[in-house]
């Protein structure tokens, strides 16, 4: 049990890392985060985006990301 735990969560981990370098976020800090918290961090990737003063935005799943910061 415990290997299927290390590597779903643990290949979670560098993908939500990657989404986040994409988002122009810090990868170190959701690479991470994602350690404990892997799904939650996926849902908070993709339906955020980052403004420029550094706080979250929510974002339209049903539009996408169409508008750019």
């Amino acid at each position: 049990m415990a290997d299927f735990y290390f590597v779903g969560w643990g290949g979670l981990a560098p993908i939500n890392a990657a989404l986040g370098n994409i988002d122009r976020r810090s990868p170190l800090k959701y690479f991470f985060v994602s350690l404990f918290l892997g799904p939650i961090v996926t849902i908070v990737l993709a339906a955020t985006t980052e403004d420029m003063a550094g706080g979250l935005r929510q974002v339209d799943l049903i539009k996408g990301r169409s508008e750019r910061l």
